[in-house]
């Protein structure tokens, strides 16, 4: 009997151990895994900070007596966006040369954070440097300040005389402006028209500015081929021009691009209405051919006529065909001044048709006023942003047709942030900027500055906290519908870990 309870025992003793093991082991495994996958989980989130650049890179040039902004991109191991992070700003050489603020600013959702920069001296050979850091990590830039505006005085293209494109296929045209010093021009305004086969190539605008290193990309499409003689692009800048030839032609047993002819259901000038021409200068106008659907209509003949003010205005060409994007483009010239009796354009495209009044200017448009909207404050919150509008008017009272207007913000730098430092007016005179906030202001709201020319105009801008229980991030997300069923259901049923202990 007792050989048997030492025999049973022996058992006994086996089946315990072996049933803690099986059961305490896999528990191990499992805290051991979770340990692990929340170490992992912790480690993707937290942010390893791996590059911190400037925008413009290497050199800042600006005027004395104006301000520009500066970018600091901060970003994490992977070439992820730091959010959060503090960049500190100093002067270590020039600081009566420039003005620098604020002195630290916190990176928003892109990892950005804005600095202002003042030129307040002409700087000679030294020039002024910023050091900005983000923990361990940190760039200089140097700041050139030039005493007046700078004029251009060279401009170069690339390519350099030709384009060669086929029919349907874009490339891009990069125009370079340096000024009289040999410095880049930033922010100048470089004018595009074409000035020959206006119905061969298509021109992404008529106008753009160039960024700090002074160069600005239009992209040019090719809609018919060429035949004997090559369209022609004109860019200008002030009083320097450079000409672009651009051939389309297909490729070898290639008859072009098919398109599938849609029937057209509306059509559309670019600009709507009214378009403002000086005498003796070009503009462009497209005419816009829509499908059923919304479908751009390529391949369709559009035909103009000048039905009032032949003497007024010169038309090419006669007829163009639209591209692929439902385009087609003809050049007004501008003869004489027009009075009270605008001069006019029939487009026919089919049976549909389109009028275009044109204005002749004796001189070039001079800003006579600036408005914004809102007109004196806006309220954002932390994260959101909002538009605001500036609309330029002549002297005249017509539009301010490619105005260049300036944003630069003047106080708050570190709160708010802009989406450029400078645009250019539309048809209509007016200009968008997008505004972010990006931290609430306490006593003082931000201010920024728009101007073109000689006008000027302030606005303030409030950041405030978010609503409560609404973070930027969900109010930004639109949300989805869920139905009563699907919201009292939790989207992840977690069961309770259970550990079992032998008995």
């Amino acid at each position: 009997m007792k050989r048997l309870n030492y025999k049973h025992m022996f058992y006994l003793t086996i089946l315990i151990l072996c049933g803690f093991t099986i059961v305490v082991t896999p528990h191990g495994a499992i805290a051991k895994e979770k340990k692990s996958k929340d170490k992992k989980s912790t480690e993707t989130a937290e942010c390893v900070l791996k590059k911190i650049t400037t925008i413009p890179e290497q050199e800042l040039v600006v005027e004395r007596g104006k301000g520009v902004n500066v970018t600091v991109m901060v970003r994490c191991k992977g070439d992820i966006p730091a959010v959060g992070v503090t960049v500190d700003a100093v002067t270590p050489k020039g600081k009566k040369t420039i003005e620098l603020s604020p002195i630290s600013a916190v990176t928003d959702k892109d990892g950005k954070a804005v600095f202002t920069v003042t030129g307040n001296r002409k700087t000679e050979e030294d020039l002024a440097e910023i050091k900005f850091t983000a923990e361990k990590l940190a760039t200089k830039l140097t700041v050139k300040v030039r005493r007046t505006e700078c004029k251009p005085g060279s401009i170069k293209m690339e390519p350099e005389k030709e384009l060669v494109l086929e029919p349907g296929k874009s490339g891009q045209v990069t125009i370079k402006v340096k000024c009289e010093n040999g410095s880049p021009s930033a922010d100048a305004k470089v004018d595009a028209l074409v000035q020959a086969g206006s119905d061969k190539v298509d021109i992404s605008s008529s106008a753009e500015l160039t960024d700090t290193s002074g160069k600005a990309v239009f992209t040019v499409t090719g809609v018919q081929e060429t035949k004997k003689e090559p369209a022609s692009i004109r860019f200008m800048t002030g009083d320097l021009k450079a000409k672009l030839d651009v051939k389309v032609k297909s490729v070898a047993g290639e008859e072009g691009t098919e398109t599938t002819q849609l029937e057209p259901k509306a059509i559309q000038t670019i600009p709507g209405q009214e378009v403002v021409v000086v005498r003796g200068k070009d503009v462009n106008v497209i005419v816009k051919v829509i499908g059923k659907g919304n479908i751009p209509a390529a391949g369709i003949t559009v035909e103009a006529v000048t039905l009032k003010g032949k003497k007024a205005i010169e038309l090419s060409p006669a007829t163009a065909v639209t591209d692929a994007d439902g385009k087609a483009v003809f050049t007004v010239t501008g003869n004489r001044k027009t009075e009270e009796d605008l001069a006019e354009i029939k487009f026919t495209a089919e049976k549909l048709a389109a009028k275009l009044a044109v204005k002749v200017r004796r001189t070039a448009c001079t800003p006579g006023r600036i408005k914004i909207e809102p007109d004196q404050k806006l309220v954002l919150e932390q994260g959101k942003s909002g538009q605001v509008t500036v609309k330029v008017i002549c002297e005249n009272g017509s539009p301010a047709v490619d105005a260049k207007v300036d944003a630069i913000v003047q106080v708050g730098s570190g709160k708010i942030d802009l989406s450029s430092s400078a645009e250019l007016t539309d048809a209509s005179g007016k200009v968008v900027f997008t505004v972010t906030g990006v931290k609430e202001t306490q006593k003082e709201p931000a201010t920024i500055r728009f101007m073109t020319e000689d006008l000027k105009a302030y606005l303030s801008v409030r950041v405030i906290p978010v609503r409560a229980g609404i973070t930027p991030q969900e109010e930004a997300t639109p949300k989805e519908i869920v139905t009563p069923k699907e919201e009292a259901t939790p989207e992840e049923v977690t069961t309770p870990e259970v550990q079992i202990t032998p008995s």
